[in-house]
């Protein structure tokens, strides 16, 4: 049972990581095809960028660990091998794909950069949840100490 539990935790772990990044990758395309004068996102496209959000959050829930220690910089040497393949697998999917036809290569660069800081973000975000997290777990365990365990 026990395996089943830490199976399903990482299960929707990947798969609130997949919906958050690609909400990223569609508002941050969306941004960058707004100034080109386009305002139209193939639907093709947008399954494209599902499979690429899906291929990122497997990487990060397989690779990153999501339960590093207080003492260990969000910004290891596996996190930005992490941060550096996504960036990478994210603008050669841009420019493979064509998704911005009226910048081949400057489109998928800057759809590239904003991800990159989007998922470094999203790792802070992890690690200020985690000290949140502890310092809770702390008070509430100094209170039970003081109650006496009643």
């Amino acid at each position: 049972m026990r395996a089943f539990k830490n199976f399903y935790v990482w299960v929707l772990n990947a798969k609130l990581l997949m919906a958050m990044y690609f909400l990223s990758l569609v508002f941050l395309t969306a941004i960058i095809i707004f100034f080109q004068d386009v305002f139209v996102i193939r639907v093709l496209h947008l399954f494209q960028m599902l499979f690429l959000s899906i291929v990122i959050a497997m990487t990060q829930v397989v690779f990153v660990d999501q339960y590093l220690t207080l003492s260990q910089s969000f910004l290891c040497q596996r996190s930005v091998v992490w941060l550096f393949f996504s960036g990478i697998m994210t603008f050669l999917t841009a420019k493979a794909f064509l998704w911005f036809p009226l910048t081949p290569t400057l489109g998928p660069a800057l759809l590239a950069c904003s991800m990159v800081l989007v998922l470094a973000l999203m790792l802070l975000g992890n690690r200020w949840e985690q000290e949140a997290d502890t310092l809770r777990l702390n008070r509430n365990l100094d209170h039970f100490k003081t109650k006496g365990g009643s």
